[in-house]
């Protein structure tokens, strides 16, 4: 069974005790912590949304990719496009083509840059300093990417697509950040209540995909939606750790939030789990009744919710059980 570090040499960001190799649980714990996340699928009155691979979008989004130019530099990110198209289909299914493309983009080379951050860290710790200072990047696909996301600006008011931007540019600087962490060895101090939080809030993009549910053309008041963006953004983190942990425990992940939250409250990762996944429940209701005089703002965020649920029971990073994940599908 999975049990609290007896060691905390680190604040906040440890490396994985399987060293990358899957390991295994108890079954009694493997069954709590799936119970947990079916009973959070469920009480958000979960239905699975249609979903099939567009094909038309893959081939718009490897065209745009390719356009780069950049050769084999691509190679590493286009592994992650399918993973991102299907974010923008599932989460975003009546945002305009063009959009779904560079959400699915977008997110495809945000997943490229978690998976090779200790390999270009130098890179992604400069990418702020040279985006706002226009400025060449230091890797090729960065550099693509610093200049696609303008793009939002296109399908989002000035403020939304200046959120975006900033979100993914917080989240490459967390990445930055948790890796900083893995080369220090700084005793926990068990005052720093609010370290997970400030870490699981820089580097969750949580803000991206919350204001992505509502583009100019479909939602042109901001005033309609903007006070449900921070419960959205709870949601969206919290709901991720609820379908997240599964696989962390399986990998012995001892960075996530409920591992780093366990360490300063000195509570066991689970109970930890129990509160995050209480705390995303009451998030998504709260959401849903800041936008209950907004129709169209609340069907965004509900078709987000149920498309951001199947987006984590298929995709295979997650793993959870096949047998597990039939009482979800259709």
């Amino acid at each position: 069974m999975a049990t609290q570090p007896t060691e905390a040499d680190h604040i906040g960001v440890l490396p994985s005790k399987m060293n990358g190799k899957a390991g295994d649980l108890d079954h009694a714990y493997e069954n709590v912590i799936l119970d947990m996340a079916a009973s959070s699928i469920r009480a958000l009155d979960y239905s699975p949304p249609p979903y099939f691979q567009d094909p038309a979008l893959k081939l718009a989004a490897v065209k745009e990719m390719q356009s780069w130019n950049i050769g084999e530099s691509l190679d590493g990110a286009m592994k992650y496009l399918d993973l991102g198209l299907a974010g923008a289909q599932l989460f975003y299914p009546a945002h305009d083509f063009d959009l779904k493309v560079i959400i699915g983009v977008s997110t495809g080379i945000m997943a490229w840059m978690d998976s090779v951050a200790d390999t270009i860290i130098e890179a992604m710790s400069e990418f702020q300093r040279r985006f706002y200072s226009r400025l060449p990047q230091l890797h090729p696909v960065l550099d693509r990417y610093a200049n696609y996301m303008p793009k939002l600006y296109d399908h989002f008011e000035p403020y939304v697509a200046s959120a975006m931007i900033m979100s993914s540019c917080s989240f490459i600087d967390g990445s930055c950040l948790e890796l900083r962490a893995l080369t220090k060895r700084l005793p926990t101090k068990k005052e720093a209540k609010l370290w997970p939080n400030y870490v699981r809030d820089i580097s969750g993009v949580a803000a991206y995909y919350t204001f992505a549910c509502f583009p100019q053309k479909d939602h042109p008041d901001l005033v309609s939606y903007i006070q449900a963006i921070p419960e959205i953004s709870i949601f969206t983190n919290f709901m991720n750790d609820v379908l997240s942990f599964y696989k962390e425990e399986l990998d012995g992940e001892q960075h996530n939030y409920c591992q780093m939250m366990s360490r300063v409250s000195e509570r066991p990762p689970i109970s930890v789990l129990e509160d995050v996944a209480r705390e995303a429940l009451s998030s998504a209701k709260v959401a849903e009744q800041i936008l209950a005089d907004s129709p169209a703002a609340l069907k965004a965020f509900k078709d987000y919710v149920r498309g951001y649920i199947r987006w984590h029971l298929n995709v295979a990073r997650y793993r959870f059980p096949a047998a597990w994940k039939a009482q979800f599908s259709e």
